[in-house]
């Protein structure tokens, strides 16, 4: 099982230095992949229903620190050059798909091949608005989006005529390394179940708790089953995010049900990232993480 970490790039722990600092803790560890959220602009006032707290309510203020996250990946990139980098989530319709498929690209072409594309439809309206995308048929932009970036991202000539987007005789070059660049599917509705079943790669649950994990990994073998799809080919990447514990008895759980990879939430509370390090120390001692040197692993996979 992979082990990844969300690391510092929002919030007020957002900063060079400690996402550098995390990042190659990750990587010496013996840590997978890093992860980072998103957010583009943040209002003055949600009345959107938050759906990861039981009240509903949005904790963050308008002025919280929140870095761009494809930009905070390729930073995060040089510094630890041998760990994937994943989005936990990207909310793909607040952007055009022409335009993120350039960044996702150019972060995979700079990385050697090290993206894993977390996606999420969204959920705060007020954020729609303030940038000008609509909230209606979301979910299912981001399904075209998802089309439209694969065609590009192949770099042969793309002619794309879908409901919401066009890309006629065009070409995007230089191509991502990976030959398929991992795309996950936040949320847990039976939508999102649905939309990792029609397009995804993968299953980026966030903050269920393990019982509601279960029924969701049986509910995407379900849907799996009724459409053809082979549940072997897509990835189960949970996100407990203080919901639970990464202990013994959480781990042995996700083995149980097929769990390929799990982000944890590491604390960022406390003057400094002693608690943060803390946390890293004990979940790769539990997971038995292989520690290992800063190597020059972009390098390294552009020549193979």
């Amino acid at each position: 099982m992979k082990i990844g970490i969300r690391i510092p790039a929002a919030g007020p722990r957002a900063a060079t230095e400690n996402i550098v600092t995390a990042a190659r803790w990750a990587e010496a560890l013996g840590f997978h992949s890093i992860w980072v959220s998103d957010h583009v602009v943040l209002p003055e006032r949600v009345d959107s229903a938050y759906p990861y707290d039981p009240a509903g309510r949005w904790p963050y203020a308008a002025d919280t620190p929140w870095l761009d996250p494809l930009l905070a990946l390729g930073f995060a990139a040089s510094a630890a050059p041998s760990v994937a980098l994943g989005t936990s989530v990207l909310v793909a319709p607040l952007r055009h798909p022409v335009l993120l498929a350039k960044q996702v690209s150019t972060l995979d072409f700079l990385s050697g091949g090290r993206v894993i594309l977390g996606l999420g439809a969204g959920w705060m309206e007020e954020e729609f608005g303030l940038v000008g995308a609509p909230f209606a048929r979301r979910g299912a932009r981001a399904l075209e989006m998802v089309a439209l970036m694969r065609a590009l991202w192949t770099g042969d000539s793309v002619d794309f005529a879908g409901e919401f987007y066009r890309a006629q005789g065009c070409r995007m070059h230089p191509r991502p390394v990976q030959a398929r660049i991992p795309v996950l599917w936040g949320g847990h509705s039976e939508a999102a179940l649905r939309r990792v079943v029609q397009s995804g790669d993968g299953w980026h649950p966030t903050q269920l708790d393990l019982d509601r994990l279960a029924e969701g990994v049986a509910r995407l073998r379900a849907l799996c089953a009724e459409h053809g799809r082979d549940f072997g080919t897509v990835s189960v990447i949970a996100r407990p995010s203080g919901v639970y514990a990464l202990d013994r008895r959480a781990h042995e759980r996700h083995v149980e049900l097929g769990i390929d990879h799990v982000v944890i939430d590491p604390p960022l509370d406390g003057p400094d990232l002693s608690r943060f390090r803390a946390e890293l120390e004990r979940v790769a001692t539990l997971c038995s993480l292989t520690p290992r040197a800063h190597d020059q692993g972009t390098e390294q996979r552009r020549q193979a």
